[in-house]
């Protein structure tokens, strides 16, 4: 199978599928109006259809906009999470001790880091015997994927893997946004039939007595009657024909999740057999929650058995994924899900290591979460803070020649290939166990995460911690220690940790989260003096956990849509820093800026002196080159990577800086790999 060729043609087909959803819309408020002007014409024997119209066309269509705005608000609350537990999902935690939730952990994480994408939160579907998944939000940051029960009890952890990397890649591709918008569309058509069925429920049960006030009160009673069995009628086609459009989106978008899959895993045994097993599962494969109708097209496999299935026959899947395959469904058995058979460690030492029951961080708010003083002391037990001397006040220093003489390559945009997810195993096999529990709490992703934003340099540090530790309530001494959490961490390891962080904190209160922001945001003003390599590294990364805490909050409504063409003078102060810090010394700045500045069409752009190169200014710059518009993203990045390769090389400090400018814009970019 050409998948790229495949991914194209799902995706031309996806505008043609949303025009179809409006026009659908449309549509069924026409038939829902012109049945209404019916049904007046029929009980007032008046001939004035295009009064009735006038009257019966908005309110009919400001009820089914009314209500699927009012879902969708509901939505737009909780994003994904809301949809999860809409649908009777328990969150999991990512410490937990069951062995078949603990492969999930790891599995979504393994794909995130490689994806360059948040680590999503994870929903069990409880109460669910057959075997499903689904992904659903308004972006990458608000999103959740959920699984079945019977999905971590009937699949081996290939198949699981194929599973979230079919989920992962709806994120990736925006699916998860169209169809979030799509639920409340239909709950708007549905609430037709759930007004009809309230409106009968009450006449069934008024007194007989009260039907007839008038004595020939049967007349208005059959009217309401009649109203009721046209609205359930109106809705039921309503329903239909939304569900007809939403089967067919979600079809498209199924072959294109398949597709991206197998890219990933570049395994379609794993995927296609899960299919098989679902196949082999018959009826019994069925969603029991009681808003699986209105979410069906969000799962992995049809939730329903009826012909307004919302995905591809199964057969059709599994043959463009397996085109040997026979044609035989497999019956599922119970899969063990133990260590040994799971690519990654385990700690089997307690939910948060050997924690103690109970202690919580002296001031901290009560997150009801125990703090583990083992855990911190053997995760920051080595940190030590580093020395950078200055060479270039009140500005980002250039960096000289790096002694790290590993090599990375190019970036690459379509997603992460199996080696991107072998890779960021490694990755996280290289974070000891026990920073991960850590980093896996509320309270320690917040304290390490804040901890590795502190100025390395002691006084400033200190008065950082005493204007900090109070607003987030935190003891001082505990945050400082734990900024090596993270810090201690090899630079290749940083950014994957502080996904596993934010993973953590996206569990907050919303208050403490935006109380979170403010203080992230005033730590650089209360710096002073110069920037170090490392510096300007913690700077970044401080834009991108500000980033991500930002887009929390996207709705879906957040426009970014500036064309690079207005942000050329913020992509070069950004091209100059990195230009600045090329790894090959001074005597190539000019040359990386340029090669740069070519990527932009502006090979002769005069580039910005170091005394420009403030954090002040780059932090503006980022800021509104975050509203890149995606078209555009690439080739910024592309500039990006170009002044950091004209030397021929990128080392991994290089490599973790063109990762974290990607994230700055919006641009998932698996981990760089290793090259000889």
């Amino acid at each position: 199978m050409d998948f790229q060729t495949h991914q194209q043609q799902a995706k031309q087909n996806t505008f043609k599928l949303v025009a179809l959803l409006i026009c659908g819309i449309v549509a069924i408020t026409l038939v829902v109006t012109l049945l209404l002007v019916g049904l007046t014409y029929a009980t007032t024997e008046e001939a004035n259809p295009l009064g009735a119209f006038a009257v019966a066309a908005p309110i009919t269509t400001l009820g089914i906009v009314g209500a699927s705005l009012f879902k969708s608000s509901q939505i737009k609350g909780g994003g994904g999470a809301y949809v999860a537990e809409s649908l009777g999902g328990r969150v999991v935690d990512f410490n937990t001790l069951d062995p078949a939730e603990k492969q999930l952990a790891n599995v979504v994480e393994e794909i995130a880091i490689a994806s360059g994408m948040p680590v999503p939160a994870v929903y069990v579907l409880e109460n669910e015997p057959g075997i499903n998944a689904f992904a659903a939000g308004w972006t990458a940051d608000n999103a959740a994927i959920g699984v079945t029960r019977g999905t971590l009890q009937n699949l081996n952890r290939r198949e699981l893997q194929g599973v979230i990397a079919h989920e992962f890649s709806h994120i990736r591709n925006g699916d998860t946004r169209v169809k979030t918008r799509i639920i409340a569309w239909v709950f708007g058509i549905a609430i037709l039939t759930i007004i009809g069925r309230l409106i009968l429920q009450h006449m069934f049960y008024m007194p007989r007595a009260r039907r007839r006030q008038n004595g020939d009160g049967v007349d208005a009673t059959m009217v309401i009657m009649a109203a009721a069995v046209g609205l359930l009628v109106i809705g039921f086609v309503g329903t239909i024909f939304a569900r007809m459009i939403q089967a067919a989106v979600s079809r498209q978008r199924e072959y294109l999740a398949d597709a991206s899959a197998v890219q990933y895993t570049r395994d379609p045994s794993g995927i296609g057999e899960a299919l098989m097993k679902i196949g082999g599962m018959g009826g019994e494969n069925r969603i029991n929650a009681a808003h699986a109708t209105e979410a069906s097209h969000l799962f992995f496999s049809s939730p329903m058995t009826s012909a307004m299935a919302s995905h591809p026959p199964l057969a059709d899947r599994i043959s463009k994924l397996i085109p040997s395959w026979n044609g035989e469904f497999r019956t599922p058995r119970p899969q063990a899900a133990a260590s040994a058979s799971d690519g990654r460690r385990q700690n089997n030492s307690g939910p948060w290591g050997s924690a103690i029951p109970g202690q919580v961080i002296p001031g901290l708010p009560d997150f009801g979460l125990p703090v583990d003083p083992v855990i911190l002391a053997s995760a920051t037990a080595d940190a030590q803070p580093v020395s950078h001397e200055a060479s270039q006040p009140e500005s980002l220093a250039p960096a000289g020649p790096d002694s790290n003489q590993m090599s990375f390559g190019e970036p690459h945009y379509e997603g992460p290939g199996d080696e991107h997810i072998a890779y960021a195993r490694q990755i996280l096999d290289r974070i000891p166990v026990e920073t991960q529990n850590f980093l896996h709490t509320r309270h320690g992703a917040v304290a390490a995460t804040v901890g590795l934003l502190l100025s390395e340099e002691g006084s400033q540090r200190a008065g950082q911690l005493s204007w900090i530790a109070p607003i987030i309530g935190m003891d001082a001494a505990y945050l400082d220690a734990a900024r090596g959490a993270i810090g201690s961490l090899d630079r290749p390891l940083q950014l994957p940790a502080i996904d596993i962080a934010l993973h953590s904190i996206r569990e907050l209160p919303v208050n403490f989260k935006s109380t979170l922001s403010d203080v992230i945001l005033r730590l650089e003003s209360t710096r002073s003096g110069a920037r170090s390599e490392t510096e300007v590294f913690r700077w970044i990364l401080r834009r991108v956990v500000i980033r991500h805490l930002e887009d929390q909050y996207d709705d879906g409504s957040m426009k970014h849509q500036a064309s690079l063409s207005q942000l050329k003078d913020e992509a070069s102060l950004v091209y100059a820093m990195l230009a600045f810090f090329n790894s090959s010394g001074p005597e190539e700045t000019g040359p990386a800026f340029a090669a740069a500045s070519a990527v932009l069409g502006q090979a002769n752009a005069p580039m910005p002196t170091a005394d420009r190169l403030t954090i002040e200014a780059l932090d503006s710059a980022l800021e509104r080159l975050s509203d890149l518009a995606p078209t555009d993203r690439v080739q910024f990045v592309d500039g990006a990577a170009a002044a950091v390769l004209d030397d021929g090389r990128a080392t991994a400090d290089e490599a973790e800086l063109i990762r974290v400018v990607a994230d700055a814009v919006r641009l998932p970019v698996p981990p760089l790999l290793p090259v000889s």
